[in-house]
């Protein structure tokens, strides 16, 4: 236990340094997000390292502040490894389990992020020498939706199911959005055409059985009418499109 607390201690040194571009990072995760359905013993997803070198990869969850020392985050589930080594071009099976330490939601779904933490190999003494080597740490982060049994419809029905209106806000014009259905909805992109010119909106996830504000880019006032588009993002990562009218 002191051994991985010391580990977390050194890993969170360098979160100030995390660039969370997969782009940029060697290991890949076989999904963009992970379904834990209530009915399965466990969820899991793979990673890959796809660079030339061994890595050291911690894993854990967090419910949603992302600067939290892993130690001390409270959630219902264990994650298995939480630290592993992974070689070049080799892959990797995170594995999650429901614990019920935490009662979630029945009626409703329920939303967590998976981080894995790449930690590059120490520089040999040989490499190191004369240079000034800078040592960068790489964080994926993704969601988690623990999905209970027994939710009305499905997932892929919940875009369609939203109310959309253009409000004022202190910030300026928002497209306020109401979600009746059970699941979460994230978006990949929404745009307002008003008046033959579009504006982007800032969205990001509206929860079930709740309401959200997104800030249109641009306007300070909201139209008098408008056409939205909106993209979302589906259990495999693919899209869901539709429009409305407001």
């Amino acid at each position: 236990m002191t051994r991985m607390r010391h580990l977390n201690h050194c890993l969170l040194c360098v979160l100030s340094m995390v660039f969370c571009s997969q782009a940029s990072a060697d290991i890949v995760l076989s999904g963009t997000r992970i379904i834990y359905k209530e009915s399965q013993k466990d969820a899991s997803i793979r990673m890959e390292n796809k660079g030339a070198r061994p890595l050291l990869v911690q894993n854990w969850l967090d419910n949603g502040k992302d600067n939290e020392d892993p130690s001390t985050i409270k959630v219902p589930f264990t994650v298995t490894p939480p630290v592993s080594r992974i070689d070049a071009k080799r892959g990797q099976t995170v594995k999650f389990t429901y614990t019920g330490s935490i009662v979630l939601p029945k009626d409703r779904e329920s939303v967590f992020w998976f981080n894995a933490l790449e930690i590059p190999p120490k520089p040999s003494e040989a490499d190191a020498k004369g240079k000034n080597l800078l040592q960068l740490a790489f964080r994926t982060r993704i969601k988690l939706f623990y999905r209970p049994e027994g939710l009305a419809e499905t997932s892929s029905k919940a875009p369609e199911k939203l109310t959309w209106q253009a409000k004022k806000a202190a910030s300026g014009a928002v497209v306020h959005v109401t979600n009746p259905s059970p699941y979460f909805v994230s978006f990949s992109s929404i745009t307002l055409e008003s008046a033959g010119k579009k504006y982007e909106v800032a969205a990001t996830m509206v929860a079930p059985k709740s309401s959200a504000d997104f800030p249109i880019k641009g306007l300070n006032t909201p139209p008098p009418s408008a056409r939205l588009e909106y993209h979302a993002i589906s259990d495999f990562g693919g899209d869901i499109s539709g429009n409305a009218s407001l």
